[in-house]
C-alpha cells in the first residue's frame, strides 16, 4: 500500500510540475507566429551580458516598459565580465534601476566564486538586491547543490546586508532546490504562455518568459521579464539592514566537486522529513524513478536547448537575409540618388551652357553696338572738322577786307586832319596881313587820287 502510495506522490508531483502548459496568459512567447518584435508583450525588464555586445544606454532607457536590468557581473571564480562596468554606469546614468547577478559554477570553491562577484559588485553601484544564476548541478549531489547555493546566499546576504534573489528554471528549482528556498525572492525562467507553477509554495516574483525580446539600442535578442501579481519595483530595491562580513554565522562544509563530470543522482526532491518513513527497497525504486525523470529531463532540456538553438539560428539567418535586402535596399537607393545626382549636374551645365551663349551672344551684341556708335562718331567729327576746315578757308578774304576798310578810314582820317590843320593855317595868315601865294587847287587830294587808284586798278 505505501508503495502505491508513494508512487501517486510522484505523479501528483510530475503533475504540478507540468501543471498549467496548456493554461493560456496575456502574454505572447517569442517564436509565436503572431509574434512580431515585442508588440503586445507585457515585460517589466532585462537582463543582459556579454552576449548583447556594446548597448546604446540612451535609446534602451527610452523605452517605458523598462523598469530595471540585471547585468552579469561574474562566473565562476575568476571570469568577469568586461562590459559589466561600462553597462552599470550608463544604465544608472540614463535613470534605470540596475542589480548583479553571478553565474554559478560547480568547478570552482563557493569562496572564490563569492570573492570574485564581490570584486566586481560594488553595494554603492546597487539599486536591486544581488542575485545568484543557478543553472547547472555537473558533478554535484542534489545536497552539495543545495549546501553550496545556501552557502553562497548566506555570504551574500552577509556582506550587502540583504536577502539575495535566486535565478533558476521552473523544474530546476522543483527538483533540485526545492523546500529550503522557498523563502528567497525568486527569478523563475519558464519560456511559455503558462505562468510558472512552483512546489513547496513557493511563490516566484520575476518571470521570464522569453529569450528574443527585441529592444531598441542593443543589437543581440534579449531575455524578458515581468513581476508577479502583487509583487513591484520595491520588493527587489536594494535596502541594506546589516553590517557587512559578519562572523558569527557558521561556515558550512561544503564538498569539493567531484572530479568526474558525470553527473550525479538527485536525491528525491520530497519534503523535508518524508522520505525517513521509506524503508530501503522504496528508497531504492524512488531514487530509479528520479533517475528516469532525470533523464527525462535531461533529454527534454537538449530538446529544449536545440529547439532554442534551431531558432536562435533561424533569426540569425532571418536577420542576415533582411539585412542583405536593407543592404540591397541600400545600395539601390545609392544607385538612384546617384543618377538623379548625374541628372541634376548634366542639367546644371546644359544651364551653365545656355548661360555662356546667351552671355556671349549678349557681348556680341554689346560690341556691335559699341562699333556702330564709334563709327557714328568717326562721322559726326568727320562733318563737323569739314565745318571747321570750310569756315577757316573763309577767313582769310574777310580779313584782307576788314583791313582794307580799316586803311581807307585811316585814311580818310587823315585827309581831313590836314585840311583842318592847312584852314587853320590859312586864317591865321590872313589876321596878320601877310598875304601868301594861292596854289592851283587840284580836284581831288592825294588820298583821293589814291583811292581811285585803288579802286580801279585793285592795287595802288
Amino acid at each position: 500500500m505505501r508503495v502505491y502510495v508513494i508512487l501517486i506522490f510522484t505523479l501528483l508531483l510530475s503533475l504540478i510540475s507540468h501543471a498549467g502548459d496548456n493554461d493560456e496568459h496575456e502574454v505572447k512567447v517569442v517564436g509565436d507566429k503572431n509574434y512580431s518584435d515585442n508588440a503586445g508583450l507585457v515585460y517589466d525588464g532585462i537582463d543582459v551580458s556579454n552576449y548583447q555586445k556594446d548597448i546604446n544606454w540612451r535609446a534602451t532607457a527610452a523605452d517605458p516598459s523598462i523598469k530595471y536590468v540585471y547585468v552579469k557581473a561574474t562566473e565562476g571564480a575568476t571570469h568577469k565580465q568586461h562590459r559589466y562596468r561600462a553597462n552599470i554606469e550608463n544604465a544608472r546614468k540614463h535613470g534605470v534601476k540596475v542589480g548583479s547577478y553571478h553565474f554559478l559554477s560547480t568547478s570552482s570553491p563557493i569562496q572564490k566564486q563569492f570573492e570574485n562577484f564581490i570584486s566586481m559588485a560594488k553595494p554603492e553601484e546597487q539599486d536591486l538586491i544581488p542575485l545568484l544564476d543557478v543553472e547547472t548541478h555537473a558533478g554535484w549531489s542534489a545536497k552539495q547543490l543545495q549546501d553550496s547555493v545556501k552557502l553562497f546566499l548566506n555570504l551574500l546576504e552577509d556582506y550587502y546586508g540583504c536577502k539575495p534573489m535566486i535565478y533558476t528554471g521552473m523544474s530546476y528549482f522543483n527538483t533540485l532546490l526545492g523546500y529550503d528556498f522557498k523563502n528567497y525572492p525568486l527569478f523563475i525562467a519558464r519560456y511559455s504562455k503558462s505562468e510558472p507553477q512552483l512546489n513547496f509554495g513557493a511563490k516566484w516574483t520575476l518571470w521570464q518568459f522569453s529569450d528574443k525580446g527585441v529592444i531598441n539600442g542593443i543589437d543581440e535578442r534579449v531575455d524578458l521579464s515581468r513581476f508577479n501579481r502583487g509583487y513591484s519595483l520595491k520588493d527587489i530595491t536594494y535596502r541594506p539592514t546589516n553590517s557587512k562580513k559578519r562572523n558569527d554565522r557558521p561556515r558550512q562544509n561544503v564538498p569539493r566537486p567531484k572530479p568526474k563530470r558525470e553527473e550525479a543522482r538527485p536525491d528525491v526532491p520530497y519534503p523535508p522529513g518524508y522520505h525517513n518513513n521509506m524503508s530501503s527497497k522504496e528508497r531504492a525504486e524512488a531514487q530509479k524513478r528520479a533517475d528516469e525523470e532525470a533523464k527525462k529531463r535531461k533529454k527534454q532540456e537538449e530538446k529544449r536547448l536545440e529547439e532554442q538553438r534551431k531558432a536562435q539560428e533561424k533569426a540569425r539567418k532571418e536577420a542576415e537575409k533582411k539585412r542583405k535586402e536593407e543592404e540591397k535596399k541600400r545600395k539601390e537607393e545609392e544607385k538612384k540618388r546617384k543618377e538623379a545626382e548625374k541628372k541634376r549636374q548634366e542639367q546644371e551645365k546644359k544651364r551653365l551652357e545656355q548661360e555662356k551663349k546667351q552671355r556671349e551672344q549678349e557681348e556680341k551684341q554689346r560690341r556691335e553696338e559699341e562699333k556702330r556708335k564709334a563709327r557714328d562718331n568717326a562721322q559726326a567729327r568727320m562733318k563737323a572738322d569739314k565745318e571747321r576746315s570750310a569756315q577757316t578757308s573763309q577767313q582769310p578774304q574777310e580779313d584782307v577786307e576788314q583791313k582794307r576798310r580799316n586803311d581807307l578810314e585811316s585814311a580818310q582820317q587823315e585827309r581831313l586832319a590836314s585840311e583842318k590843320s592847312k584852314e587853320e593855317a590859312n586864317s591865321s595868315n590872313n589876321k596878320s596881313g601877310v598875304k601868301r601865294p594861292k596854289k592851283k587847287a587840284s580836284n581831288q587830294s592825294s588820298a583821293d587820287n589814291d583811292e581811285i587808284k585803288y579802286n580801279r586798278g585793285g592795287k595802288k
